[in-house]
């Protein structure tokens, strides 16, 4: 499938577009939500952090819309949960494609078909609509463990390969294998102690052994955000 800026996917739900974000501040610019030290002096811990009991996964379907299905899961979970939905999500990109700077839209209806849209588009919108204040970027995986642990959940913006598309008998993505295309999805934990870090993916059924929640080792999120081009913002709710 072609997206809006001309690149390819070889899975219509892996549709994240990279565009550059130059005026991003950087996340330890951020003001500690908790009103104590700055962020960049916190410790690293393990945290999980959490949405209402029982709220199923946001579920994208075949769309190509996991960014707006990732925005969606971030303002569901701690801090400020709230319940939005699969339609909510699916029409927040629509309005996300209608503002951004890529021709066409998967809304239907539109005459010009266009599929997919990138994180800087998807925060711009999310601020338009008043859902955000603002929103940061982390560059390196100790400050994705930081703005986890004491800011907010991590929208994550990655290169998926053939091996995070099909994961372990144990539930892990493993960046193996061929690149599919670029996929949103958030981070609502990490496990210091095992390694690991995960969070909802908006496909239900798709990692059974973890209930539809994506895990990695934390090295390999490392990996992803450091090599591979990839993309970690955190949304200031408003």
């Amino acid at each position: 499938m072609i997206l809006r800026d001309g690149s390819e996917t070889l899975d219509p739900r892996c549709a994240l577009i990279k565009q550059p974000d130059p005026a991003a501040s950087h996340l330890f610019a951020a003001a500690p939500p908790d009103g104590g030290i700055d962020l960049s002096k916190r410790e690293l811990i393990s945290k999980r952090r959490i949405k209402k009991f029982g709220d199923p996964l946001l579920n994208q379907g075949e769309w190509s819309a996991c960014a707006g299905f990732t925005m969606a899961a971030a303002l569901e979970h701690e801090p400020g949960i709230r319940t939005l939905g699969d339609e909510w999500a699916l029409n927040f990109y629509f309005d996300t494609q209608d503002h951004d700077s890529f021709p066409g839209s998967e809304r239907p209806g539109d005459p010009v078909q266009g599929y997919g849209t990138s994180m800087v588009a998807l925060c711009e919108e999310a601020k338009r609509q008043g859902l955000i204040k603002d929103w940061y970027r982390a560059y390196t995986i100790e400050e994705v463990c930081i703005g986890l642990a004491y800011y907010s959940c991590p929208l994550f913006g990655f290169e998926w390969t053939d091996g995070m598309m099909f994961p372990t008998h144990k539930g892990l993505s493993v960046p193996t294998g061929k690149t599919v295309g670029g996929h949103a999805h958030l981070g609502s934990w990490v496990n210091l102690r095992d390694g690991l870090m995960g969070g909802p993916n908006s496909w239900p059924l798709w990692n059974r052994t973890t209930g539809g929640f994506w895990v990695m080792k934390i090295e390999d999120v490392e990996n992803r955000l450091t090599t591979h081009g990839g993309e970690c913002v955190f949304i200031e709710k408003a």
